[in-house]
Parts: C-alpha cells; sequence; structure tokens
C-alpha cells in the first residue's frame, strides 16, 4: 500500500465529510426551495432507486474491494481490467433490466401497494442503471487502495454538480421534475469520473485481453446481493412505509431528522472505505494478530467521535432541525432517537465488512434478513400508531439488534474484539466535553452561530484531552505503513 493508513483515512474522512455536507444540502435546498412535501417526495423517490441499484449492483461493489487489490497484488492486469469490465457492464445490463420491470409494472404496483405514487417516482425508476453503475465504479477504485478517487467522483464531483442543478432548479425554475433530472445527470457525471480514473490507474486497460473469472467473481458477489438489498431494506424501509402511510410532508420532516442522525455515520463510512481491502489483504496473508490490532483500533476512533457527534446532536436536535425550516416537536424526537440508533450502529465499527472479507458473507445475510422482517414489522406497526416517531423508533431498534449480532459473531467466529479497558480514555474526554457544549448554549448569539461554535470548541476540548492522554500500541497501528 502506497499511502499510510492514516492518509487513507484522513482523505476519506475530510472528503467525506465535505460529501455528506454536500448532500446534506440537497435536503435543504428542496426543503428550503420547494418545501417538505417535495422534499418528501424525492426522499421516496430515492428510496426506490437507491433500492433498485442495490440489487443492480449484482454484489459487485464488495467484490470490487475484494478481487480487485488481490490480482494486483498478483501483478495480473488482465484480471484486474476483466473485473472492471465486469464491474461496470453487469450492473449496467442489471439495472436497466430491473428499471424496465419496474416501469413497465408501474400501476401494477400502484394496485398491490393500495396507493397512488407521485408521478415523478417514474424518473427516479429511470436512474437505477445509473446509480449501480456509479456506485460500483466508485467501489472499485477502492480496491485501488486508494480513496481519493472515491472522494474525486462522488464527494466532490457528483456532489457538487448535483449540488449547483438542484439549487438551480428549485430557486430558480421551481420546478421538482428539472430538479430531479439535474440530479440524475449528476450520476452521469460520476460515472464519467469512476472510468477516467480507473483507466489512469491502469486497472482498466484495452491494449491487453482481459481475463474474466466470472465464476469466483459472481461466486463471491451474488450471494451478496440479496444480503444488500434486505440491508438496504433496513436502512430505509421507514421511508418507504412512510410514503404509503403518511403525507408527504410528514416524510419530508422525517427525511430532515434521519439525514441528520446519519451525519453520525461519516466516521464510519470513511473506515469502511479503506477497511475491507485490509481486512481482505491480510485475512489472505494470514496476519490476523494485525487485523485485530486495525479492527480494534479503528472501532475504538470511530466509537469515539461518533458518541461525541451524539452529544452535539443531543443539545443542539431543535437548531440543526431549524437549517431546513420550520419544523415540529415530533422531528425533534424523531432526530434524538434515530442519533442514538445510529450511534449503535457506528460503535460496532466495520463488523459487517470484516465478516464479508473473511470468508461470512453468506452469514450476512442471515443477519439481514432477520433484521428486515424485523424493521418491517416495526415499521408497519409503529408507523400507524405513532407516525414519525414510530419509524424512528423502528429504525433504530432494528440497527441495534442487527449490529449486536454481527459483533457477537465475529467474536465467536473470529475470536475478535474490539472493545476493552481503553475506552476509558475517549469516555473521560468526552465527560469533560459534553458541559461545554452545554455551557455554549448559554452565549448570546443567533441560533445557527451558536450551533458552530458549539461545536468548534467541543472538537477543540475533546481533541486536547485525546492528546494529552496519549497513544498506545493499538492506536499506533493505524499509522503503520503497510506495503
Amino acid at each position: 500500500m502506497r499511502d499510510s493508513i492514516t492518509k487513507l483515512v484522513s482523505i476519506s474522512f475530510f472528503g467525506g465529510l465535505i460529501g455528506r455536507g454536500l448532500r446534506y444540502g440537497f435536503n435543504v435546498v428542496i426543503a428550503r426551495g420547494l418545501g417538505f412535501e417535495a422534499l418528501g417526495v424525492f426522499a421516496f423517490g430515492m428510496v426506490v432507486m437507491k433500492g433498485g441499484g442495490v440489487f443492480a449492483r449484482l454484489g459487485l461493489d464488495s467484490a470490487a474491494k475484494k478481487f480487485i487489490p488481490i490480482y494486483r497484488t498478483d501483478d495480473d492486469p488482465a484480471k484486474v481490467s476483466g473485473t472492471v469490465l465486469i464491474c461496470l457492464v453487469a450492473p449496467l445490463l442489471a439495472g436497466t433490466a430491473v428499471a424496465s420491470a419496474l416501469y413497465l409494472g408501474y400501476d401494477v404496483i400502484e394496485a398491490l401497494v393500495g396507493t397512488t405514487f407521485h408521478p415523478t417516482t417514474r424518473l427516479f425508476i429511470l436512474g437505477i442503471p445509473l446509480i449501480a453503475v456509479m456506485m460500483v465504479g466508485v467501489n472499485a477504485t477502492y480496491g485501488l487502495k486508494q480513496t481519493k478517487y472515491s472522494v474525486y467522483i462522488r464527494d466532490f464531483g457528483q456532489s457538487i454538480v448535483a449540488l449547483v442543478l438542484m439549487a438551480t432548479t428549485a430557486f430558480v425554475f421551481s420546478d421538482l421534475d428539472l430538479l430531479i433530472i439535474g440530479y440524475l445527470a449528476s450520476i452521469v457525471f460520476g460515472i464519467f469520473l469512476a472510468v477516467v480514473f480507473l483507466l489512469r490507474e491502469g486497472a482498466l486497460r484495452f491494449d491487453i485481453r482481459p481475463d474474466f473469472e466470472y465464476k469466483k467473481i459472481f461466486v463471491f458477489s451474488l450471494p451478496l446481493t440479496l444480503a444488500a438489498s434486505i440491508q438496504y431494506l433496513v436502512s430505509w424501509t421507514d421511508i418507504l412505509v412512510l410514503g404509503v402511510f403518511v403525507p408527504s410532508d410528514a416524510v419530508g420532516l422525517y427525511q430532515a431528522a434521519y439525514q441528520t442522525s446519519v451525519l453520525l455515520v461519516i466516521v464510519l463510512q470513511s473506515a469502511n472505505s479503506i477497511f475491507p481491502s485490509l481486512a481482505a489483504d491480510l485475512h489472505e496473508s494470514g496476519q490476523n494478530e494485525q487485523l485485530a490490532r486495525v479492527y480494534s483500533a479503528v472501532t475504538r476512533w470511530v466509537t469515539y467521535l461518533t458518541v461525541l457527534g451524539l452529544a452535539f446532536v443531543l443539545v443542539y436536535a431543535s437548531e440543526l432541525l431549524s437549517i431546513f425550516g420550520p419544523t415540529v416537536p415530533q422531528a425533534q424526537t424523531a432526530l434524538m432517537i434515530l442519533a442514538l440508533g445510529q450511534t449503535i450502529n457506528a460503535a460496532v465499527g466495520p463488523t459487517g465488512f470484516l465478516l464479508i472479507m473473511t470468508g461470512y458473507e453468506r452469514l450476512q445475510l442471515v443477519n439481514n434478513v432477520v433484521a428486515a422482517i424485523l424493521n418491517l414489522g416495526l415499521n408497519l406497526v409503529l408507523i400507524q400508531l405513532y407516525g414519525i416517531i414510530g419509524a424512528a423508533v423502528a429504525t433504530a431498534i432494528s440497527l441495534s439488534i442487527l449490529n449486536t449480532l454481527r459483533l457477537v459473531e465475529v467474536w465467536y467466529l473470529l475470536n475478535l474484539q474490539p472493545y476493552s479497558w481503553k475506552y476509558r480514555k475517549g469516555a473521560m474526554a468526552i465527560a469533560v466535553t459534553f458541559p461545554v457544549l452545554l455551557l455554549n448554549q448559554l452565549l448570546p448569539l443567533p441560533s445557527l452561530l451558536q450551533v458552530f461554535v458549539g461545536g468548534l470548541a467541543a472538537l477543540i476540548v475533546f481533541t486536547v484531552i485525546t492528546w494529552q492522554l496519549g497513544f498506545d500500541d493499538v492506536d499506533k497501528a493505524l499509522v503503520e505503513k503497510i506495503r
């Protein structure tokens, strides 16, 4: 690996932070420009598009992370190029098939569900092959053991183009259809960037005959298709069920709360961007002790930063939601519940990817089926009783149970668990930082400035305390170079 783990994760973290901020801005632009009803419509359509896209990926996003680094280590450019071509062409074909089936059966689906979807849902269906190709292309660049390309593709390129086009169509033209078309155009731009970077790194070559390891790749990836689709349902069943049972403006309020809570898993997502390739390499080479050290250190720091973020959200829930416009107390309550669920999700670290990269990918299917059934049942019951608060409770419980299953399985099957008495350092730092957030509320500042000042002050205090407490050998595993 040409760069240290620290450099890779820091690029992913700061790039992901910017990208997540830009994508968060999508929701703010829609709510401010077109209203919460439009945000609810957009959220439902995105769930449909991304859900179809997850199925159309055929599990090749994980396959790219696993096989590309192995073939590059073996210095086999023909297999690398063949794998990349499979990862780009197969999702396009599968996505086209899925989109065609949904588009042609649109009226039948409406009749079965017993509701009429917003007409813009058809536009999102057309985007299924596009989102599938872009996301697999991004994951193919992860297989190069570089995180900068994913940042350039999705966090900068696609997200900036999308935000500009969406802001123009929302505030200048006030047209939701044009806004969606602009978003789809940004995905095409993301695909273009992915192809360019894969060509630049020599992962995609046309001067040699590619070697297609179809059987090996699809035997690994296809079982993950259902697992990934069900995992997606675990995350987005709430929006789907809300779209059926509650008005679009309520869906928009929930979307604002949910997207705010998702900001808490930025650190985990950054770690997940590089951890799968590292885990595959270390497990393949039998470096189990090093794998345990990296897993432990990554999980610990993800937990520290996510719990700090949870404290921030709990203190400033009202101010954060005010960015979208006037909200209701139920949205604030939903945000707090969702934030707790996302913190539990992050605190187990990259456990799901650890199972996949160590040969237990089929176990992921079992985990996700259990969580999906539970999530669907809870959402169907609780949403009809308590609306968006019921959706938040259902999602938080499902995330907690899913990640507890993964954690227990990693401990039982791999004899790995990331927790120890060393967590006391982070607990001490957070305990000292939390009063800073509370005291900042006493400052006579506008609400948004108060949020910024409080967050910055808390981060500085946390950093200083953890620096003074020092780093141990496990922490130093994150800065060792792996070549």
